[in-house]
């Protein structure tokens, strides 16, 4: 990480202090006024590291709809993290693949990260992403563009765009847990074409972890886990691992088979976007992911 950067994220503690529970926040990035939602778990003590989880929402959705979707507070407040819901323009994230590229995201998470180390003392090893479908491939992207920020990223119905190929495969190494059903309406599991949204071409979900695990230095072979017993939900999960990474970092690829394009083990959504597992819960599974992987 530059010193710049370590700059930002560490920022001049104790400058503003942050309240326990949640609270909505905005800041001014690019001369917009940006929003977000932050979650700091009970008791939190003013000078004691907080590893940080940012939660992307999909195209068209909103920060507060993460919230419910994912309770991811619930597990912040239990595991003592800090989560972020950051508020996209429009309700969508300039992600790389052409959508929402009338304004830089990129700079809004770099401010973002600046104003959240003002607020609490951040844990620079455990500073995480994930989101949904549009805000999946804008962690991707943060992972590319933002080089030594992030420990681990776990997009959720969202695979490398291939737009940013080049640029993903030349980032610095970090952990990846992906999630990815293979009945998705809306991102093709195959990768190519522009997939039913029409905004951008993507690699197939097998790509997408192999670039991962040849920049985390990962044995080029991967095992497949076998899938635990069904529940009965016509969808079944299957990890792929890629072993041998450096530095003690992961690569990971669940598979939801029949899956649609939706959050493993969140609430249904409807027939148009296919079916949720409830053979995984992600928030829980990405969560463990997170903490087992802090950035060396």
């Amino acid at each position: 990480m530059t010193f710049a950067l370590a700059a930002v994220l560490l920022g001049p503690p104790g400058t503003l202090k942050a309240q326990s529970g949640e609270t909505r926040q905005t800041l001014v990035a690019g001369g917009v006024a940006r929003s977000y939602l932050l979650f700091v778990p009970s008791g939190y003590q003013v000078g004691r590291p907080l590893p940080v989880v940012l939660v992307f929402h999909g195209g068209g959705s909103r920060a507060r709809a993460m919230t419910t979707h994912t309770q991811f507070t619930r597990v912040a407040e239990r595991e003592r993290f800090a989560v972020v819901y950051p508020e996209g323009l429009d309700g969508r994230w300039n992600d790389g693949r052409g959508y929402g590229a009338s304004h830089d995201d990129v700079a809004f998470v770099r401010a973002l990260l600046d104003t959240l180390g003002r607020r609490v003392t951040l844990d620079t090893a455990r500073v995480y992403a994930t989101g949904i479908s549009n805000g999946a491939m804008f962690a991707i992207r943060l992972a590319c563009d933002l080089p030594g920020v992030f420990a681990a990223i776990a997009p959720v119905a969202g695979a490398v765009p291939a737009a940013l190929t080049e640029r993903c495969a030349a980032a610095a190494p970090v952990a990846v847990a992906a999630f990815q059903g293979t009945a998705d309406p809306l991102l093709p599991y195959a990768g190519g074409g522009r997939g039913a949204s029409g905004r951008g071409e993507v690699l197939s979900a097998q790509r997408s972890g192999e670039l991962w695990a040849r920049v985390d230095g990962c044995d080029p072979s991967s095992e497949l886990e076998a899938p635990r017993d069904s529940v009965r939900d016509e969808t079944r999960v299957r990890a792929r691992r890629w072993t041998g990474c450096k530095d003690g970092r992961a690569v990971v690829l669940y598979t939801i088979e029949g899956g649609g394009h939706t959050w493993p083990g969140g609430p249904p959504v409807g027939a148009r976007v296919g079916r949720v597992t409830r053979e995984r819960d992600a928030t829980e599974a990405i969560w463990a992911f997170f903490a087992a992987h802090p950035r060396s």
